[in-house]
C-alpha cells in the first residue's frame, strides 16, 4: 500500500507530483517562468526600439548640422565674393574719376597731362591713384596720348592682377575693363606702339 500511496501522491489531480513541492505551487512556478521569459523578451525589444529611435534621432541631428554647415559655407563664400566685387567696383570708380580728371585737364590745357605726377597734382588726391584692394598698387598712366587716337588705347591701368587674376583698365574711349595679365601686356604694347 505504501507504493499505492506514493503513486497517489505522485499524481494529485492528474498533475505529476514532485517530491517536496505542493501541486498548487507548481502551476504558479510555470507561470512565473513564462512571465520572466516574456519580461526578458520585452526588455530586448524595448532596447532594440530605443536604439533604432536614438539612431534615427542622431542621424537627423547630424544631417541638420551638415546642412547648416553647408549653408554657412555658402554664405561665407558669397560674402567674400561680394567683398571682392565691392573692391573691384571701387577700383573702377577710381579709374573713372581719373578719366574724368584727364578730360577736365584736356579741356583746361588743350592736351592730356604730360606725366602721371602732373595728373596727380591736378587731381589733388593721391589715394585716387591706388587700387583699394589690400594688395593693390598705384595705377599707371600712359602719357602722350590725345583724343584723336584709337579709343582702344590703354589710358590708365593697374599693373598687378588683384581682381580674381585680372587688372582694371581704363581705355582712351572711356571703357572700363578687367583684363588678364597677358591681355593687359598685349594692349599696353599696342598703345605704346601707337605713340611712336
Amino acid at each position: 500500500m505504501a507504493s499505492g500511496r506514493a503513486a497517489e501522491r505522485a499524481y494529485v489531480e492528474g498533475v505529476p507530483c514532485v517530491e517536496g513541492v505542493p501541486p498548487s505551487n507548481r502551476g504558479q512556478d510555470a507561470r512565473d517562468t513564462t512571465r520572466d521569459t516574456n519580461r526578458h523578451a520585452g526588455t530586448v525589444i524595448n532596447i532594440i526600439v530605443a536604439l533604432i529611435f536614438f539612431g534615427l534621432l542622431a542621424f537627423g541631428i547630424l544631417w541638420l548640422i551638415k546642412s547648416f554647415g553647408e549653408a554657412g559655407q555658402q554664405y561665407s563664400d558669397a560674402m567674400v565674393k561680394t567683398k571682392y566685387n565691392a573692391i573691384t567696383v571701387r577700383c573702377q570708380t577710381n579709374l573713372r574719376a581719373i578719366g574724368q580728371n584727364i578730360q577736365l585737364y584736356a579741356v583746361s590745357n588743350e592736351e592730356f597731362p604730360p606725366s602721371q605726377q602732373a595728373l596727380m597734382e591736378y587731381s589733388g588726391s593721391t589715394q585716387l591713384f591706388r587700387c583699394p584692394a589690400p594688395d593693390g598698387e598705384t595705377y599707371v598712366y600712359i602719357p602722350g596720348q590725345n583724343g584723336g587716337m584709337s579709343p582702344e588705347n590703354i589710358l590708365v591701368y593697374e599693373p598687378k592682377p588683384v581682381h580674381d587674376g585680372r587688372c582694371s583698365v581704363l581705355r582712351l574711349g572711356g571703357q572700363l575693363e578687367l583684363l588678364t595679365p597677358e591681355e593687359l601686356q598685349q594692349a599696353v604694347a599696342q598703345t605704346l606702339a601707337s605713340l611712336r
